[in-house]
């Protein structure tokens, strides 16, 4: 093989080892990215868990009212949990540059290329931004003492309204539904709960309602007046923290569905 042949073959060998080894050390990075706060939210949860004991198993009042002291805690969870809009806005951007895309003249190769740039950019940002998200929810409900079941209670009925919205629905992370299976048992099992210390027709209504769809959203057909009277007095607070980007995020007790849907 003369010197022009050895070089040439060196060169497919380098381009070759860049098309295998950079997508790799990328998948190396976002992984790591990835695992540490995926990590320490498994890890902070536990510990949420461990500090309230019996209290982590939320059995919601008789009348279903959430306390006043209860709202401003939420409402201060809320305060940082919306804050995480913010980061997931840059990675959202990406993918819906993809719709964006199909309005445009198929010609234009400038677009094409920015687009695929800004997809390929979210694609990377988005598991590490799952994960970070989980760390700082959970890590937020350790210092405020607030259970995950008594979190995902309040945000249900607070957020009724918008959860049940096409809008919301259509979020990528909603999955089509305004709750997922495991949501929906971890809420049920509240309302089980509240059913044992208080007999109420309606409430044993809406329970074999859910007990028949395991994607029912909670009192999908209207809140009870006792609840409804405990929120409205902060509407239009909640309605400032409201995060749609992310309404299919708040329930999970880990983030292994959100990554599967992010995933496909």
């Amino acid at each position: 093989m003369g010197g022009q042949g050895r070089t040439v073959a060196k060169g497919c060998l380098v381009v070759l080892a860049l098309m295998v080894g950079v997508p790799l050390l990328i998948a190396a990075v976002v992984g790591v990215q990835t695992w540490i706060p995926l990590h320490k939210a498994t890890e902070s949860l536990v510990v949420l868990d461990r500090t309230l004991g019996a209290d982590a198993a939320y059995v919601p009042l008789p009348s279903g009212r959430i306390p006043t002291e209860r709202m401003e805690t939420f409402l201060e969870l809320r305060v940082r949990m919306v804050a995480a809009c913010e980061d997931y806005g840059s990675v959202r951007r990406g993918f819906d540059s993809v719709a964006a895309l199909e309005t445009k003249d198929p010609g234009d190769l400038s677009d094409v290329g920015d687009t695929a740039s800004a997809l390929g950019g979210a694609s990377l940002a988005i598991t590490p931004f799952l994960a970070r998200y989980f760390e700082l929810r959970n890590e937020a409900l350790l210092e405020a003492s607030m259970g995950l079941e008594e979190y995902s209670y309040i945000y249900a009925a607070c957020y009724r309204e918008q959860l049940l919205s096409d809008q919301t629905r259509n979020e990528i992370f909603s999955d089509g539904e305004a709750v997922s299976p495991d949501a929906a048992l971890m809420i049920r099992e509240c309302l089980a709960k509240q059913g044992e210390t208080q007999a109420d027709d309606s409430l044993a209504v809406e329970l074999g309602k859910m007990e028949q769809d395991p994607t029912r959203f909670p009192w999908q057909d209207g809140l009870p007046e006792a609840v409804a009277a405990s929120i409205a007095p902060y509407r239009d607070r909640l309605d400032e923290l409201f995060c749609g980007a992310t309404a299919g995020l708040e329930m999970e007790r880990n983030a292994n569905r959100a990554l599967w849907i992010a995933i496909k």
